[in-house]
């Protein structure tokens, strides 16, 4: 009775033998590794286009003040 009580639990102990954690930790690690990819390839692409920004604004407000003088 406690064995099947606690049947499920036996594939939550790292000692077992039947080979269900390394896949598991596996496949987190690809699914914590393309997150952190994806958010790192966005914050970049972001700052990216506000130097692209800042850099346009930039020679604009030159240009400006050049044509004020």
């Amino acid at each position: 009775m406690v064995e099947k009580r606690f049947a499920h639990l036996k594939y939550l102990n790292p000692r077992n033998e039947s080979g269900f954690l390394l896949p598991v930790a596996i496949i987190l690690l690809f699914v914590v590794s393309g997150l952190l990819l994806y958010f790192v390839m966005s914050y970049v692409s972001q700052m990216n286009i506000y130097e692209m920004l800042e850099s346009h604004y930039l020679s604009a407000t030159i240009k400006k003040m050049e044509n004020q003088r």
